[in-house]
């Protein structure tokens, strides 16, 4: 009885000097951190830092949410007037990851796709990133 105690005191020694290791390591990280405005995209196998603290999201690349009951020749219809291509079906059968092909901003194609009442919301592909 006497050995186990033994032995956890020095499991638990062992996970409290672990942890403030790791402390001591996270704090040297952080100061390799990159800047808080720093965005990185995957293009052509490669990271690709946006460095802009307002465009936290995919450049060229849009979330839309259609309206329950819509068929794929009316989606197809709006894509072909908008330049957009599906990427592909996030959520089936409404939401979509669409690209933009024209060169128009993100925020010039949300504002003409809200003239489309088929569209329920659209928004940019935002960069998720933990701290």
């Amino acid at each position: 009885m006497r050995y186990v105690a033994i032995l956890q005191c020095m499991m638990v020694s062992f996970v409290i000097l672990s942890c403030s290791n790791l402390t001591a390591n996270t704090q040297k990280n952080l100061k390799n951190k990159p800047q808080s405005g720093d965005i990185y995209t995957r293009e052509h196998k490669e990271l690709t830092p946006l460095r802009t603290k307002k465009k936290n999201y995919v450049r060229g690349q849009i979330l839309v949410k259609f309206k329950d009951g819509m068929d794929e020749h009316a989606i197809e219809n709006i894509q072909r007037e908008l330049s957009l291509k599906t990427i592909r079906v996030v959520h089936a059968p409404n939401l979509y990851l669409m690209k933009i092909l024209n060169g128009s901003s993100v925020e010039t194609i949300m504002e003409r796709l809200k003239d489309f009442p088929e569209v329920a919301f659209s928004e940019p592909n935002y960069i998720v990133t933990m701290h």
